[in-house]
């Protein structure tokens, strides 16, 4: 197994902790993560890639981990987060890239090949499907759809409260999350009893053993991880969904022109609701080479099923 190293980068005037691996002087792939996480989700696929031949980096992003967690909503706009990936790559000399995402890492790797198709060599995301610039703002949207109904990214708009639901007791929170939007965990078909309130109603707690894509080992790498950066810089992205809507219209580039490539889990709820996304992509894309769907896997792709994920996507690098 590759062993990763470890870099402390400025970048867009923060300070980015990212792992690597892999020779530098060969192709580079970025790698994006999204919530609840951080840049060990890819300590699957970073091994596999560098012995395909790619330099591979994995960065803690804007507000997570090792690194800087800006405290106002404003700067976790998606332009700006674009030009922190940029910059990681200015500052290991990357001219041109290959991005993958998974989650936001997943919205942020469609964006970045949106505004700056000229530096992506090509894009692979997982997870969430590419709306386009949709007509209304996000939380409209979500509060059209759901109504009284609880979500949580309409939750998350509140201040302080989500954090502090959360932050009580982070390693509950992982575990719970990690578990109830996986394969196994959607497939128990958990009800809320009575009207859910907070976050913690709506995610079951596991009853077995941690399976073995995030044992106990790892979990104590992602409570490590949110004890430092607390919730509010990862929360931040979702609050910041409006502003980067607007941004994006006033943008007004829609298409994204390098190769894409998708691939998601069955069993993963954000597949379930963005199925109008699903369809439409390809309209959206110069080149979408191809959109799998795995099946029995949830939200936690590249972990639940990191082979099959990494067979994939060294098939669609190798080949951009």
């Amino acid at each position: 197994m590759t062993d990763f190293n470890e870099h402390t980068v400025t970048a867009n005037g923060l300070e980015f902790f990212v792992r690597s691996a892999g020779d530098p002087a060969h192709p580079t792939v970025i790698l994006l993560h999204g919530f609840p996480e951080c840049g060990y989700s890819w300590r699957y696929q970073m091994p596999y890639l560098a012995d395909q031949g790619f330099h591979v980096l994995a960065p803690d992003l804007r507000g997570y981990g090792r690194s800087t967690a800006p405290k106002a909503v404003s700067a976790y706009r998606q332009d700006i987060l674009v030009d922190d990936v940029m910059g990681i790559l200015d500052a290991f000399g990357v001219e041109r890239a290959r991005v993958v995402g998974h989650d936001w890492g997943c919205a942020l790797a469609w964006q970045v090949a949106r505004q700056e198709p000229e530096r992506v060599l090509a894009v692979a995301g997982l997870s969430v499907p590419y709306p386009g610039i949709g007509p209304k703002a996000p939380t409209e949207q979500m509060r059209a759809a759901f109504g009284d109904r609880f979500f949580y990214q309409l939750y998350f708009q509140q201040p302080e409260v989500p954090e502090q639901e959360l932050e009580a007791d982070v390693r509950d929170f992982l575990k719970r999350m990690y578990h109830a939007i996986s394969g196994p965990g959607m497939k128990e078909k958990f009800r809320v009893k009575g009207t859910a309130t907070g976050m913690l109603d709506i995610l079951q707690s596991p009853t077995g053993p941690q399976p073995e894509w995030m044992t106990e080992a790892d979990l104590d790498v992602y409570e490590d991880s949110f004890r430092r950066s607390g919730l509010t810089g990862p929360i931040n992205w979702y609050r910041a969904m409006d502003a980067s809507w607007e941004q994006q219209k006033a943008d007004g580039r829609e298409r994204i022109h390098p190769p894409a490539f998708f691939l998601a889990g069955k069993e993963d709820p954000v597949i379930q609701f963005a199925g109008r996304a699903l369809k439409r992509m390809p309209e959206l894309m110069d080149n979408l080479t191809d959109m799998v769907l795995l099946d029995d896997v949830g939200h936690w792709v590249q972990m639940e099923a990191a082979d099959t994920v990494n067979d994939h996507l060294g098939r669609f690098l190798s080949g951009t």
